[in-house]
């Protein structure tokens, strides 16, 4: 017992205290970095749909936005759910931008919102995600990691394996975009500054994935949207004030990638 107080006490004191972060950078532009958004949503819900052709047409639409993201679809993936129930989320849909930075209920501010995520400051790193199809639903990922700075950097990467076009549909029978079926990578990296460091992994479809197996995806409907988060745990707030609880634990990303195969 004394040992778990000990444990939130610091978690607690980590997240009232930002100027630990470090380094930070500002590019040239409005953003400095890629967003990565997680868009919780389920089957039966009426609101959903809207929300799911609202980020999907952001996504493809509007150049002036920078940033990738992934549906959980909670009530069809026991993985997605586990995401989810990190997050702590208990209304659908809602958007968690850059791992719970923002937490977005409402779609029409979905844009606002991601460009004002966009314009934080976040640590020097960057992130490329590569992957080839090597057939029987074999992907092959590969993670650089690339830290601009001169100070250790430590990152949670998570490599999202998700269908463009999911088999996954909305309550309007609508299919689900960007749909997460599983990690292909979730792990920390070390990467001293100035260096870079590249995670290597193979995804297969035909392994058990939760309670399923993904056998029958297909090339040319995989997206693999990778983020880097810096290790440090902060509390945040969902926006609601029923039910408890509210709070749950981010861990900010610096930096997002695609790449479709």
């Amino acid at each position: 017992m004394k040992q778990k107080i000990i444990v939130l006490a610091v978690i607690f004191a980590l997240a009232v205290t930002p100027s630990l972060l470090g380094a930070s950078v500002e590019t040239n532009d409005n953003f400095t970095h890629a967003v990565m958004g997680e868009l919780c949503a389920v089957s039966w819900c009426p609101h959903c749909p809207v929300a799911s052709e609202k980020i999907y047409d952001l996504f493809n639409n509007h150049t002036n936005l920078k940033f990738y993201y992934v549906t959980l679809v909670l009530d069809k993936n026991p993985l997605a759910q586990k995401r989810s129930q990190w997050l702590m989320d208990a209304y659908i849909p809602m958007l968690y931008l850059d791992g719970g930075y923002n937490v977005v209920d409402n779609p029409e501010n979905y844009e606002q919102e991601i460009m004002n995520v966009g314009a934080r400051n976040v640590h020097d790193v960057s992130i490329n995600v590569t992957a080839s199809w090597v057939g029987d639903a074999k992907i092959e990922v590969q993670v650089h990691v690339k830290n601009n700075g001169n100070k250790l950097y430590i990152g949670h990467v998570r490599a999202y394996v998700t269908e463009k076009t999911s088999r996954w549909f909305d309550e309007k029978k609508l299919p689900f975009h960007y749909a997460f079926l599983d990690y292909a990578i979730n792990t920390y990296v070390f990467v001293r500054g100035g260096k870079e460091s590249v995670i290597t992994a193979t995804f297969d479809g035909n392994a058990q994935h939760g309670n399923y197996t993904f056998g029958d995806i297909k090339e040319g409907n995989i997206a693999i949207i990778a983020s880097t988060s810096y290790w440090m745990p902060f509390i945040q707030n969902n926006p609601w004030e029923k039910p408890k609880p509210t709070h749950f634990i981010a861990q900010f990303v610096d930096d997002a990638a695609e790449v479709e195969i």
